[in-house]
């Protein structure tokens, strides 16, 4: 009798807090949408030219263009592509950068550079982050009253690819990325 008590007690529970449960929610992706471009497109031959503009530091700065081949619609962005080799492998990736974002990275880097001309007597950071993850930064340190500008490209959870520059490298980037923007 105490079983078929309890089991009947077990499946009102059950039925109650099934039905006043929330709906589970769903998790959409956090990075924001570029449109279809054509790298992405699905049934059809795409082609990849890639033309190697210059290199910063560790980095190789190129010009991308995919080609739909179906109806020669194209687009051209920026790639950014570094290379690291440890003993056990070899790994090369390229990261992209469109014409729209190149032109807003740009007018922050020279931002950057003008606040590095500016006397500061406090610690003060900028950032721009890329739609890929991209990071360009400046730190002021108070301590060496000098500032240390950056490069961190994501590759795995546990490790960053960060390339570190001077003042004096900060405009030869600027002018890289000049050029390269009427390239594209």
């Amino acid at each position: 009798m105490k079983r078929i008590i309890i089991s009947i007690y077990g499946a009102f529970c059950i039925s109650v807090t099934a039905q006043t449960s929330p709906p589970p929610t769903l998790q959409r992706s956090i990075t924001p949408s570029r449109g279809l471009t054509i790298n992405t497109r699905k049934s059809t031959l795409i082609e990849k030219r890639t033309t190697h503009l210059n290199n910063f530091k560790n980095l190789n700065i190129q010009k991308i263009v995919t080609k739909d081949v179906s109806d020669n619609s194209s687009e051209s962005l920026l790639g950014i592509m570094y290379e690291y080799e440890t003993f056990d492998e070899i790994s090369r990736k390229t990261l992209t950068i469109d014409k729209n974002e190149l032109g807003k990275l740009i007018q922050a880097l020279q931002t950057m550079e003008q606040k590095e001309n500016e006397k500061n007597s406090q610690e003060a950071k900028y950032k721009f982050v890329t739609t890929n993850n991209i990071e360009f930064g400046s730190v002021y340190r108070e301590k060496s009253s000098s500032w240390a500008h950056y490069i961190k490209i994501p590759s795995s959870y546990y490790h960053q690819n960060l390339t570190e520059f001077s003042k004096e490298e900060l405009k030869y980037l600027i002018k890289i990325l000049k050029n390269a923007e009427q390239e594209l």
